[in-house]
């Protein structure tokens, strides 16, 4: 029965990437680490690797499943999304757009609202002070985070509970893990920024290193090293 699902799971995956140009793939060592690569390619023939390696930070608590398979990613389990979704667009402090993705100034009235019984549940609002969100994310933070980043598509039909406001983003100062986010030094984020190409429908693959192969015999080029 595991089989059956993992591979439902897969070809669910899989179809995501069929239209796909760009490809990010994170790897962790195990389901449950903390830290892991991240390498980008482009589809020619085969997948072909775009830049180098870099170090990125996962959640916590380590990866959480979309869906299929335990431990269900949920709101608050400190779990990064495991699995295939789109990048849907990018924001960040500047008034001016950080790549040729749809961009969302995150000035001090943006927000994202994690709230799951607001009828905008992970979705992005303009914070009314009137009339506020029962839990909701400060699109600009203090410790600059959010200064630059991508939106990872995951729960876009906002489920209740299911996780939200998922990010790639800025590392903290001291690195230490994320809520549930995916982070990099600066240098590397804004490379894949301006790599970003909404042509070419960018997706990311984050998985743990052990199902690689898996994902690996469908996206030839891609390396589980």
């Amino acid at each position: 029965m595991f089989k059956i699902i993992t591979l439902l799971s897969l070809s669910l995956g899989l179809s995501s990437l069929i239209a796909s140009e760009q490809l990010i793939v994170v790897l962790s060592a195990e389901l449950n680490a903390t830290n892991g690569t991240m390498q980008r390619y482009e589809k020619e023939k085969v997948w072909r690797k775009i830049g180098e390696e870099i170090q990125v930070v996962l959640g916590r608590n380590g990866l959480g499943y979309s869906d299929q398979k335990n431990p269900l990613k949920k709101e608050g389990d400190g779990r990064s999304p495991a699995g295939v979704f789109p990048i849907s667009s990018t924001f960040g402090y500047d008034e001016h757009p950080n790549s040729a993705m749809a961009y969302h100034y995150a000035d001090e009235k943006l927000i994202c609202v994690d709230d799951i019984e607001d009828e905008r549940y992970n979705t992005f609002a303009l914070l009314d002070p009137l009339n506020p969100p029962k839990s909701f994310e400060n699109m600009r933070r203090s410790d600059d985070v959010y200064r630059n980043g991508a939106v990872i598509g995951y729960n876009t039909s906002g489920e209740k509970g299911r996780g939200s406001c998922i990010f790639i983003h800025l590392n903290h100062s001291d690195h230490r893990p994320t809520s549930g986010c995916t982070a990099m030094d600066e240098a590397p984020l804004i490379e894949l920024l301006h790599w970003l190409d909404p042509q070419k429908n960018p997706q990311i693959l984050q998985i743990p290193k052990s199902e690689c192969e898996n994902y690996q015999k469908e996206l030839e080029g891609i390396t589980c090293e």
